[in-house]
């Protein structure tokens, strides 16, 4: 039997609308690169008709179907999903993403006598589905690194994206010892990073191949799984002999990039001040950063004025949806 080149590992949770959407976005491409693929679903105890959505498709593609009887949380559906791929290549694939057409044959084309550690792919960002301009791609702009700490720098927190990896599995030689960061929320950095720096080429594609709904992630703790948790996966891996600029790289996207926005969300959008102790968490994370006393401890400092001098702190609504 054929090994596939790629397996597409989707983990779903009680979103069978969503997941409809996705996989028929493959069952659309599906023609032509069937031999390729593998398709996977690993089905976290959902309650609702996921497993109805799962058997329509499956009487129209080969899916290899895992279902949890609990709900073991995301890292460890994600996990199974990778563990129990066999393709060349992994992509763990949200179920809340879908595949823009035309995209699965470039990813094919793009992968084929190919050694890439990770594969990066841009993604059309979405509240609306309506938003999508989903005109079919015909062809991908692509950049090859050949240092993965340049393609680190490319990247940066953006290896938390699980849906935007693609990870080259066979190159790792079945090192599992991602496992040590489950219950994370991104234990996908155990694989990303090693298969970024055992590679001698990364592939970063610049043009969006698929749609990824935007704040639909759940009820996790943003701050601790970015800062706390993030660092400590880093510096394992730092322990173990990667490059230390990783952590630096990083930390400075995320104070400069990620986290101000979010925060002013977090303080006035919802007024979450005491949610998971988010100033004592980035303070003990990223103190030593230049960047995080200009560009964040402000935000603070603001917020805390407002409250001492008695001002109401205004909830701003957030009509995305």
């Amino acid at each position: 039997m054929q090994k596939p080149l790629l397996t597409i590992g989707i983990p779903t949770y009680n979103r069978a609308k969503y997941l409809d959407r996705c996989l028929n976005s493959i069952l659309m491409q599906f023609d032509g690169v069937e031999k390729d693929i593998e398709l996977i679903i690993a089905n976290n105890a959902s309650t609702d008709h996921t497993k109805n959505i799962i058997d329509q498709y499956s009487s129209k593609m080969k899916i290899d179907y895992y279902e949890r009887e609990t709900n073991l949380g995301p890292d460890s559906t994600s996990s199974l999903c990778f563990e129990k791929a066999n393709g060349k290549y992994v992509w763990v694939l949200g179920d809340d993403e879908y595949l823009i057409a035309g995209s699965l044959n470039i990813i094919i084309n793009l992968l084929k006598n190919k050694d890439f550690g990770d594969v990066y792919m841009h993604c059309i960002p979405f509240h609306n589905e309506a938003e999508v301009d989903e005109t079919p791609v015909k062809e991908a702009q692509t950049i090859i690194y050949n240092q993965p700490v340049e393609f680190v720098k490319s990247i940066h927190y953006y290896a938390t994206f699980i849906s935007g990896n693609i990870i080259n599995k066979e190159i790792l030689q079945g090192d599992t010892s991602y496992k040590k960061y489950m219950h994370t929320n991104i234990v996908q950095i155990g694989w990303t990073m090693k298969a970024i720096f055992a590679a001698q080429e990364n592939l970063f594609i610049q043009t969006p191949l698929f749609a990824a709904k935007q704040n639909n992630s759940g009820s996790y703790q943003f701050v601790t799984t970015f800062a706390k948790n993030y660092n400590y996966i880093l510096k394992s891996l730092v322990k173990e002999g990667y490059d230390k600029r990783i952590i630096d790289i990083t930390n400075v996207n995320l104070i400069k990039s990620y986290f101000p926005a979010n925060i002013i969300k977090l303080l006035y959008y919802e007024n979450r001040f005491d949610t998971e102790k988010h100033f004592s968490v980035l303070l003990n994370s990223f103190w030593k950063y230049k960047s995080f006393w200009t560009d964040l401890f402000p935000i603070y400092g603001k917020y805390w004025v407002k409250k001492l001098s008695g001002k109401k702190i205004v909830k701003y609504q957030n009509n995305t949806n």
